[in-house]
């Protein structure tokens, strides 16, 4: 699982609430699929660490708090390492779709009860990829390139014709829209023979693409040139 740099939320803290309440929604946060978020909150630096807690719940009509043991979410999943309390935590895993983001904070000292509650989107991780492949005469050396407009690592598996058996191409590191080169080493015949992707690993999850709809390139491949008499032309 590839992680986003890290993203920091600076709450400000500062509306005293006589009872506790869940304030408006202030803004909107965005990360996408298995990305990590960090949240911090740098403005209260003499309250414990353990009067910051930490919640996530599902947006919905009926909002249920994704660390309740009756669900099957796992707590140490969605906050990393299950470290839901203190000024700053991390938030992963999470499925595509909207939550509530919510830090409650108390002083003791001053007679404080505060929280506020913001939107999260986590966007569903998409692969985009476009294809070409070199055009040469037999015998000649020949690639097929892949661009991704996402973040890599990538793990390609990929067969060629009518091959049984797959080959695998891996690209290592956090690589943002790289384009890859796989060099063709069997020989090829004349004309085109189809380059099929079987499966890409991007780090965050696994597409698996059924025989039917397996994304492919051509790769032609042209007879060598016959031999000619050669001409020269006389001037006049």
């Amino acid at each position: 699982m590839y992680r986003l740099k890290q993203h920091i939320i600076h709450f400000i803290l500062a509306i005293l609430l006589a009872v506790l309440a869940v304030a408006n929604a202030a803004a909107q946060i965005a990360i996408q699929e298995c990305d990590t978020m960090t949240f911090s909150v740098s403005s209260r630096p003499n309250i414990p660490e353990t009067h910051f807690v930490w919640g996530i719940y599902n947006a919905s009509p009926s909002p249920t708090d994704v660390l309740d043991p009756a669900t099957t979410l796992d707590p140490a999943l969605y906050f990393v390492d299950g470290q839901y309390a203190g000024s700053t935590v991390e938030v992963t895993g999470l499925a595509p779709g909207e939550y509530y983001v919510r830090i409650h904070v108390w002083d003791e000292v001053s007679c404080t009860d505060n929280v506020e509650m913001y939107v999260m989107e986590v966007l569903e991780s998409n692969l985009d990829m476009a294809f070409s492949a070199d055009s040469v005469c037999i015998g000649d050396p020949t690639n097929v390139y892949i661009r991704f407009t996402g973040r890599g690592p990538y793990t390609v598996t990929y067969t060629i014709g009518d091959a049984v058996t797959p080959s695998v191409f891996n690209l290592n590191g956090d690589v943002v829209g790289p384009e890859i080169t796989i060099p063709i080493i069997e020989a090829l015949p004349e004309g085109e023979t189809t380059f099929w992707v079987i499966s890409v690993d991007d780090g965050c999850k696994a597409y698996e693409y059924p025989e039917s709809e397996r994304p492919s390139t051509g790769i032609v491949i042209f007879p060598k040139p016959a031999q000619q008499p050669i001409y020269i032309k006389e001037e006049n």
